[in-house]
């Protein structure tokens, strides 16, 4: 049994990230710069289909084999710069990433040993480890990718989806429709997956602890002969951490089966109207090409939108 004291209710996220400020705000500029090389690589992205579209209802409409060339070119150079963006997105955030967990780290330990003893009586020393070595380490990954691609993701739907919309209302307003649901999913998915992770966090804690008591008192369990009743008991914790990891990939392989599916059945859809949008001369075979390959650009941002939100909130 844990010896900590309960768990909190669920802190609002808003008022968590705002906690996190002061360490932020030295290295906000390499931040921002990341989040617009995020922003301009997936603008770019998004304007490789615009090319397809100008290419089918173009040169290969009318047979210019010559006018080929430059647009293959230019899908290229998207491309290319992209992969840039990409890369200039990870040089600007993993570094200020790196110095503001090691901050948190260090006040963490600071305030720890400022902390009266009765404190440290209440809480076991597993937890307060799981915390300062798990904990931090999710905080890092979130500032580094998890609150860039929130933003970027975000405006790269609203970009996105305007320009399906303009391509085709009816096409672009089916998109979004059938797409909807993933926000459902991913609503449902954080009430249950914030309970067992939680269990998993104080597990992780409780066996953390019970390793270090028995380090420390190796002599006292070797001379009472108590090395197998320790064993069962850690045996059987771990047990149950195992069980609740396990948990823990079933809601995942939920939500990813959810988000995977949702898309797809979106694409399959809106292939069929858009055919015959294409069949009554509504839309060109150019706007139904570039339509898809917009959607597919979308497809990583719906997705990590649905993951993010859950994780997030």
């Amino acid at each position: 049994m844990s010896s900590q004291p309960a768990a909190p209710s669920k802190p609002r996220i808003l008022p968590s990230l705002g906690r996190l400020m002061p360490y932020v705000r030295p290295y906000l500029p390499r931040l921002i710069a990341g989040v617009v090389a995020a922003l301009v690589g997936a603008l770019l992205a998004l304007a490789i289909p615009l090319v397809l579209r100008a290419l089918v209802d173009g040169p290969l409409t009318d047979g210019d084999r010559a006018a080929v060339w430059p647009a293959a070119v230019a899908v290229l150079a998207l491309g290319v710069l992209e992969a840039l963006c990409i890369f200039l997105r990870r040089f600007f955030v993993l570094q200020p990433s790196t110095y503001i967990e090691a901050s948190m780290r260090r006040d963490l330990y600071a305030r720890l040993q400022q902390l009266p003893v009765a404190f440290h009586d209440r809480w076991q020393s597993g937890q307060l480890l799981s915390r300062a070595v798990q904990d931090l380490g999710t905080l890092r990954r979130f500032l580094a990718f998890g609150s860039v691609l929130f933003v970027v993701n975000l405006l790269t739907l609203v970009v996105g989806i305007g320009v399906l919309v303009w391509w085709s209302p009816l096409l672009g307003g089916l998109f979004v429709l059938l797409s909807l649901p993933i926000i459902v999913v991913a609503f449902r998915f954080e009430q249950r997956y914030h309970r067992v992770s939680r269990r998993a966090q104080d597990q992780a804690g409780d066996l953390a602890t019970t390793v270090e008591q028995s380090v420390h008192g190796i002599r006292v369990l070797k001379a009472f002969g108590r090395g197998a009743h320790a064993l069962d008991g850690f045996t059987s914790q771990a047990s149950e951490l195992r069980s609740t990891e396990i948990a823990k990939a079933k809601q995942d392989a939920s939500l990813w089966m959810w988000l995977t599916i949702i898309p797809f059945v979106s694409y399959a859809v809106c292939l069929f109207v858009g055919v015959w949008l294409v069949s009554v001369d509504q839309l060109t075979i150019g706007q139904l090409l570039a339509f898809f390959a917009t959607a597919v650009v979308l497809n990583w941002p719906i997705e990590s939108m649905g993951f993010l939100y859950a994780f997030a909130i």
